[in-house]
């Protein structure tokens, strides 16, 4: 003898609530996520203790967007606001392109960019332009200040020059 059952229609409460259930699963899982690169504890514990160069290198740019003389000055590895300063200003040259650097430079650094530039000037032409953000694609380098846009290797920037001219 089989057993008798009978389907019963699904209530709109219960469909409701399981919406409602998978809702809240899935943004407070995409809230408490770590950000897709967080920076190493050693990085966030005591941001001065280390090189400019190495949170450069997390995130895969090259060292030489910043001079070697830089200190860490703050870094928050949630929305990537960066800020190093320098004894002074100081310009160089790195495969044609002319640098110069305010004594305080801060960006909003992320995966292969960086952006909200301040500090930093890109000689164009005869006149200092303000940088406004750098891309890396691949082995390529960009370079925005202004409406100018210049590409370079990344293999040209991957050495700080050994002397930043003070200005």
């Amino acid at each position: 003898m089989g057993a008798n059952f009978q389907s019963k229609p699904i209530s709109w409460i219960s469909i409701i609530c399981s919406i409602i259930l998978l809702l809240t699963y899935f943004t407070t899982s995409s809230l408490s996520a770590r950000p897709k690169h967080s920076i190493p504890p050693e990085y966030r514990l005591n941001p001065s203790a280390i090189e400019p160069s190495a949170i450069l290198e997390y995130y895969n740019l090259p060292t030489a967007l910043l001079p070697k003389s830089a200190i860490i000055q703050h870094f928050n590895s949630f929305d990537g606001k960066f800020t190093v300063k320098l004894k002074r200003p100081c310009s160089y040259q790195v495969d044609g392109n002319y640098l110069k650097f305010e004594s305080t430079i801060s960006v909003i650094i992320s995966d292969n960019s960086i952006s909200n530039v301040e500090g930093i000037k890109l000689k164009v032409l005869s006149q200092w332009v303000s940088l406004t953000k750098v891309i890396r694609v691949q082995d390529r380098l960009t370079l925005t200040a202004g409406k100018v846009s210049r590409q370079s290797l990344i293999f040209n920037f991957q050495r700080n020059p050994s002397i930043c001219v003070i200005m």
